[in-house]
């Protein structure tokens, strides 16, 4: 008599390799799709994606894929379902820096997105899967920076360049949600900017007086024109019969650390100033002086009609400019404040002369009203104490 062991061996040699596979491997998932197990005691799940392809879920255990499989479904219906290769954390970032934010921001913002990129990220979370970068990794990551020693606004720049680069995946649903949502950034702390006072600038403006250096310095300091713009200018932008300059370029570091004419910071930086007339006097002067040193030069001067130049009439260094800067305040005795902060001090002798804030934001060429008053316009002791001033008259009696 055949035992039932017989019996089960025929029907196996009956079956065809590819029955006997789904035999021993399928198994149905309690309703939730193709849910079976491998040969190698994973569990596996499928969901149809858009495209009509198939992605493929793995678990150890059929509950744990099951709750993949329905995550999964549930992505789906929301429109945020990754499907995206599984690339490697530093082919995106690169990518998403070179081929979409290089063209979209200034040399300098290009530079320093991509001094953090290869210094410090690639290297810690380059070898990652982009998929399965989470929060907590990039946490981790900032703490141990700040452990390291790096600066609070060096973390906040890196931050910048994986939020931008992750929300960029996001959009192009290689991921399903942004990790750099939620993370605990340091707090940057902000620069205490010191104006300087009408009394300060007369005496910057008197030391400089009959220079090379004295009409960069007024153009700074009374009507706030930016260091980059400055050195950029030409005589062709200056127009003296009406009184008034032009900004339309600004010096731009490129990635050979070369400095290049470039386009203003924003749309609204590209504007016409009325400048009043000591300011034009002093331009006079120095375009006089210019003259002077040229004739001198002979032919090793390089006609590039620059107005603040080297003796050879070529483009100067910013640091070059900074260094004989703080040389003079320390010279004068004035407060060691930034090359930038002339343009603050512009901004607040303007608002303690009255001047209206929309002429101001005009001037300086700000986007918005808000900038120009949050940002650039600080208060003066002299404006404290006319307000104080103007105070008194709230108890002073009506008269008869």
């Amino acid at each position: 008599m055949r035992t039932e062991a017989c019996r089960e061996g025929d029907t196996a040699m009956a079956e065809s390799p590819q029955e006997k596979k789904k035999r021993k491997t399928k198994r149905r998932g309690r309703g939730e799709g193709t849910v079976y197990q491998r040969k190698d005691g994973r569990w596996s799940a499928e969901i149809t994606l858009e495209d009509g392809k198939r992605k493929t879920l793995y678990a150890k255990t059929q509950e744990e894929v099951i709750r993949k499989l329905q995550q999964a479904q549930y992505e789906q219906r929301q429109g945020i379902l990754a499907m995206g290769p599984k690339q490697k954390l530093a082919d995106h970032l690169i990518y998403w820096l070179e081929q979409v934010k290089k063209r979209k921001v200034r040399a300098s913002t290009y530079m320093r997105y991509s001094a953090a990129l290869h210094t410090h990220i690639l290297p810690a979370l380059g070898h990652l899967q982009l998929r399965k970068v989470t929060l907590r990794t990039i946490q981790q990551f900032y703490n141990r920076k700040l452990d390291e020693g790096q600066s609070h606004s060096s973390v906040i720049t890196m931050n910048k360049v994986l939020n931008q680069a992750l929300g960029y995946a996001l959009k192009e649903r290689l991921i399903a949600a942004n990790p750099c949502k939620g993370i605990s950034l340091p707090t940057e702390g902000k620069r205490e900017v010191q104006p300087l006072t009408v009394e300060q600038t007369q005496q910057l403006l008197q030391a400089v007086q009959g220079t090379m250096f004295e009409p960069f310095i007024a153009l700074a300091v009374v009507v706030g024109i930016r260091h980059g713009e400055l050195l950029a200018l030409r005589w062709q932008d200056i127009d003296f019969a009406l009184g008034s300059l032009a900004i339309h370029h600004t010096l731009t570091l490129t990635e050979d650390r070369q400095f290049v004419m470039g386009d203003p910071k924003t749309k609204a930086s590209e504007r016409i100033i009325l400048l009043p007339q000591p300011v034009m006097d002093i331009l006079l002067a120095h375009r006089g002086r210019q003259k002077e040193i040229r004739l001198r030069a002979g032919p090793a001067w390089q006609h590039h009609d620059l107005v603040f130049c080297t003796q050879q009439g070529t483009q100067l260094w910013p640091d070059t400019v900074r260094r004989r800067f703080y040389r003079l305040l320390k010279q004068l005795g004035l407060p060691q404040i930034h090359i930038h902060d002339l343009r603050h001090s512009a901004s607040t002798l303007l608002r303690s002369m009255g001047v209206d804030l929309k002429v101001i934001q005009g001037i300086l060429g700000h986007s918005t009203l808000d900038m120009t008053a949050n940002v650039y316009s600080h208060v003066l002791p002299s404006m404290q104490k006319e307000a104080v001033e103007r105070m008194k008259t709230l108890f002073e009696k009506p008269s008869s």
